[in-house]
């Protein structure tokens, strides 16, 4: 490609780019295109790393093997994936998380996702765009039409990409312009700031002695807003396979949300391994207990249960909840697990927690987890079966939550499930 004279600035003298994306997603395609050269084959079994140069600017793409289901994709894609990482080294400028418009993007594809990106062992959303192939088969429809369609999932996906994406399609003729403007907002990507939030919030919104609960719980939400957007945060210079946390360890908070009898006080004392909340019993008001646990600092908030059939005082709940932050450590890392039992889930059920959670403003459902309780009611059968047979209802809290879900069994004391809840509490 000749370098265009409306192109990039010479700030960015060259990039290194990693395809992800599940098979068939167009992913080699892509970096052929952005080569504008036949780099890759269509069939991509090993991470293979290809190099030239574009626009003036040298160029490393970065291809990887597509995934399939979380239960039917090769160990061997999950090692092949950490490997390309590697070829990144100090790190990828742009993570290309390439998705097909020809196909649809749900629940399925967003655990097949999850479970690849877990296996990274780092954060990785400051450094992702969205990456849609096929854009020709769109048709006269825009992509904003084509997002809004797709519901739920899509829109949580880019809303962690700080809505970050770009089209190519499969004809060469616009594939040169699509490049210079991926190049363009990589750019853009890569000078944006990177200060905490958090400074900003403290800075804009005083605290005092006579602040009211309100505003108490909008300082909570936005510190917590700040604080894990400070924890995920993927410094290009330190990037490794196994870089794992950034050795910035905030105290856990867990605050348990959910309806009366959903098993949230036991899940409390199942997490802190004693009795510190009280069971059978109607939870009235918001309390909190703590712990360490396995090297962490966590504490528990639980607060009151709401019902669907009248047995609770709608306004004791809402107060309760939105009380439920300030009893946190000051500088935790707050996240609100959504106790669900495994029973029967229902539309009146979804209403429920989307009236009582909307107390707490949208920005909650980005620090929400499902904390699926009573779990041995599945007896040998997977929550994920469960889940597909509660039908919409159910996967629409679960696409607001991101796909974040846990299941436990609040019966047994065993330390195993408390720890692999709080390790994906941190990789949220």
């Amino acid at each position: 490609m000749d370098t265009l004279s409306n192109g990039l600035e010479p700030t960015l003298s060259g990039l290194v780019l990693l395809l992800l994306g599940k098979k068939q997603s167009g992913k080699s395609s892509a970096g052929n295109a952005i080569l504008n050269r036949r780099a890759f084959h269509q069939k991509t079994s090993r991470s293979c790393r290809e190099n030239g140069t574009v626009f003036g600017l040298q160029v490393t793409v970065v291809d990887t093997p597509g995934w399939l289901s979380p239960s039917t994709t090769p160990h061997k894609v999950s090692r092949e994936i950490c490997r390309g990482l590697t070829f990144c080294h100090p790190g990828p400028h742009a993570i290309l998380l390439v998705l097909p418009t020809c196909s649809t993007f749900g629940l399925e594809e967003w655990s097949a996702m999850e479970a690849q990106f877990r296996q990274l062992e780092t954060s990785i959303w400051q450094h992702t765009m969205i990456l849609f192939t096929h854009g020709d088969q769109l048709g006269g429809l825009s992509i904003q039409d084509y997002i809004r369609q797709q519901g739920g999932s899509l829109q949580w996906l880019l809303e962690r990409c700080q809505n970050r994406y770009q089209v190519m399609s499969s004809h060469s003729a616009e594939s040169q312009a699509q490049v210079m403007e991926l190049f363009q907002k990589i750019q853009r990507m890569a000078e944006a700031p990177k200060h905490p939030r958090v400074v900003q919030y403290r800075a804009q919104i005083p605290m005092s002695r006579d602040v009211s609960m309100r505003g108490e719980q909008r300082w909570n939400m936005k510190e917590m807003n700040g604080r894990q957007h400070m924890a995920s945060r993927w410094p290009p210079s330190s990037i490794g396979v196994a870089s794992g946390r950034t050795g910035w360890n905030p105290d856990i908070s867990l605050i348990l949300l959910g309806r009366r009898k959903s098993g949230k006080s036991s899940a409390g004392n199942m997490i802190l391994n004693r009795e510190q909340f009280q069971r059978g019993i109607k939870t009235t008001s918001s309390s909190a207990g703590h712990a360490e646990i396995s090297g962490r600092s966590v504490t528990v908030v639980d607060t009151p249960g709401w019902s669907l059939f009248g047995l609770a005082n709608p306004e004791q709940v809402r107060k309760g909840i939105l009380q439920s932050p300030s009893l946190c450590p000051t500088g935790s890392r707050k996240t609100f697990l959504l106790v669900i039992p495994v029973d029967s889930f229902k539309e009146k059920d979804r209403r429920a927690i989307e009236t009582n959670l909307s107390v707490l403003g949208d920005e909650v459902w980005r620090c929400t987890m499902v904390l699926f309780t009573f779990g041995e009611e599945l007896r040998g059968s997977t929550v994920e079966k469960y889940i597909k047979n509660k039908g919409e209802p159910l996967r629409w809290v679960l696409e607001r939550c991101g796909c974040h879900y846990h299941v436990c069994d609040t019966q047994k004391k065993d330390k195993e499930q408390v720890n692999q809840l709080l390790g994906l509490v941190e990789k949220m």
